[in-house]
């Protein structure tokens, strides 16, 4: 083995370092030199073009100007126009201005090319290219000087004289056009060589960063075979170590003695064999019963089994009603199997949605929600989801035992709340429990006992309905103070997920929670009315015609104070609350 394997990498690291520096250089030197190009063509050439294109037309509309001025002069003689012939002279002046600017644009282009893009502006057809451009202007002075002399002929009335100086003009004039369609035609030809050039040099900068990155990759597939095999006899050895502890050959050791790096490998390696069989036995000792990611927690925690902790987390207590008849009225082993599936689709949707199922009493079952096992922020909507999914289970679960069941009314009525608990391992010392206690616990249970009263399946209480707002579908039930409790409870039943309640549920919950407002005001003829739309709306709405035989009670003045729109619930299975 070479000294240490952070050696080979680093070299092999340095190398490719190396290795893209220069190619980041190349492909950057022949990028600076292809946007040279562009950049020479685009501000400094294709603008001169442009501008003695413009020299050009303007040269050939004032030559036809001066053509028309001559045939009114010559048609009119003496009586010509003098309005006209001074209109005519106002444009050709105005065409000269446009020449001039035309030309100055071109030079300062040109001069801007030379000072700024040398390279380009040294050779070729651009080798004093400022220059010719001041010679071209030098010439439409001439011919501005003689088109102003003949128009100094005309405004003298010696025709004759200015038709030999229209002769000059035109001759100047063909001068200049042909020169400057020469010019053209050299520049266009430059640029279009020079865009050439340049898709060349793209071409040749794409095919060299290609065989560069195939070297690379070579290069890189060589190194790693060589330092796959200068390790491989030494992961052998250690695959097969692993092995044996996988089998359970817990007193596995490696011994890498002068091998480099691979010593701290057998170092780490016979710890951790060490700390397994330390783990192992604490397993034995914890049980089977246990939820993996519970026993993953507490031995990663050396003090988890002594100390326990304050947290906010949100519970859930499910229970079955009329299991008691069941169980009375049903051989055992048909129990036992209804007992196992439902325990399974009750605990399933727990473990589903990042819960820890805390305990069976019966037919109750609790779970808990909360870090280090999912979100801080996201328990509560866990546990609601996990309710719903709960009585969906439960559904199926009654079909699938419907001849068990018969028309018996075997239902779940599922409580969730959010709080603080105390979480940890608490027991005796022979017998504990990792398990969350706390009011949170017992508000839970309540909530579960409380869908009695109203009719319903999932109840939740304030906390967790802030936490879930807008991802799961609520209703504002009531403002009850539930027996064993001196505070007033806002109790939420849980509908669906977030988004998924349909327009006729959410006009339904409106008209509930409309009428729950006037109820609370005490406006008992106002949500009257809201009450019976519900019941109309769905006949399975419980809790309207609770709220509707409160109302009746409540003008009778059956609660011995006044009315501040909390109801006390003197016991939770009253059935006067239900059967008024």
């Amino acid at each position: 083995m070479l000294p240490t394997i952070r050696a080979k990498f680093l070299g092999v690291a340095g190398f490719f370092v190396v290795w893209l520096v220069i190619a980041t250089g190349f492909s950057v030197i022949q990028s600076l030199g292809i946007n040279g190009d562009l950049a020479a063509v685009s501000r400094y050439v294709t603008p001169v073009k442009d501008a003695l294109s413009d020299v050009r037309a303007r040269q050939l509309e004032q030559i036809s100007l001066i053509e028309r001025y001559m045939r009114v002069v010559e048609g009119a003689g003496s009586s010509a126009d003098t309005a006209l012939l001074g209109g005519i002279e106002i444009e050709i002046d105005a065409k000269q201005v446009q020449i001039e600017q035309a030309f100055r644009k071109a030079f300062t282009s040109a001069a801007m090319g030379r000072a700024q893009a040398s390279d380009h502006f040294n050779h070729g057809v651009l080798v004093d290219l400022d220059v010719r451009m001041r010679e071209f202007a030098d010439v439409s002075s001439q011919f501005a000087l003689g088109v102003t002399r003949l128009l100094g002929r005309v405004r003298a009335g010696d025709i004759e004289d200015a038709r030999r100086q229209e002769n000059m003009v035109r001759g100047v004039h063909r001068t200049i056009v042909l020169d400057l369609r020469s010019e053209i035609l050299l520049l266009e030809k430059y640029a279009s060589e020079t865009v050439e050039a340049v898709s060349a040099r793209e071409d040749f900068l794409i095919q060299a960063e290609f065989i560069m990155m195939l070297l690379a990759a070579i290069i890189g597939l060589c190194v790693a075979y060589y330092l796959a095999r200068s390790v491989i006899a030494a992961v052998n050895e250690t695959i097969r170590a692993m092995n044996n502890v996988q089998s359970g050959k817990l007193d596995t050791s490696l011994d890498f003695a002068g091998r480099g790096d691979f010593v701290r490998l057998a170092e780490a390696f016979n710890r951790m064999t060490r700390e397994l069989r330390i783990r192992f036995r604490m397993r034995e000792r914890f049980g089977k019963y246990v939820d993996p990611r519970v026993l993953k927690t507490l031995l990663s925690q050396e003090t988890a089994f002594e100390t326990s902790q304050k947290r906010v987390m949100t519970v859930s207590v499910v229970n079955l009603t009329g299991f008691d008849w069941l169980a009375e009225h049903t051989p055992p082993e048909k129990i036992v199997d209804f007992l196992n599936d439902y325990l399974t689709a009750m605990t399933e949707p727990i473990s589903g949605q990042s819960g820890i199922v805390d305990n069976f009493v019966g037919d109750r079952v609790s779970g808990f929600w909360g870090a280090p096992f999912c979100s801080e922020t996201g328990h509560a909507r866990h546990a609601c989801l996990a309710a719903l999914e709960q009585v969906a289970r439960f559904h199926a679960l009654k079909t699938k035992y419907a001849d068990l069941i018969g028309d018996h009314d075997l239902d779940i009525r599922v409580g969730i709340a959010t709080g603080e608990v105390v979480i940890g391992s608490i027991g005796t010392d022979k017998s504990r429990a990792y398990t969350v206690v706390g009011d949170c616990v017992n508000y839970a249970n309540r909530l579960e006992k409380a869908n009695r009263i109203y009719g319903t399946r999932i109840l939740a209480s304030h906390e967790t309905a802030t936490m879930v707002a807008g991802d799961i579908e609520m209703r504002d039930l009531d403002h009850v103070v539930l027996l064993g409790t001196e505070h007033v409870v806002f109790l939420y039943e849980v509908l669906a997920p977030g988004g998924q309640l349909s327009e006729d549920r959410r006009e339904w919950r409106k008209h509930y929670e409309t009428a729950m407002a006037h109820y609370r005001q005490g406006e008992f003829d106002a949500a009257q009315p809201l009450f019976e739309t519900v019941q109309e709306t769905d006949g399975s709405d419980f809790a309207a015609q609770l709220m509707l035989n409160r109302m009746e009670r409540l003008s009778r003045r059956e609660q011995d104070r006044e009315w501040n729109g909390t109801w006390i619930v003197r016991d939770p299975y009253e059935r006067r609350d239900v059967e008024s």
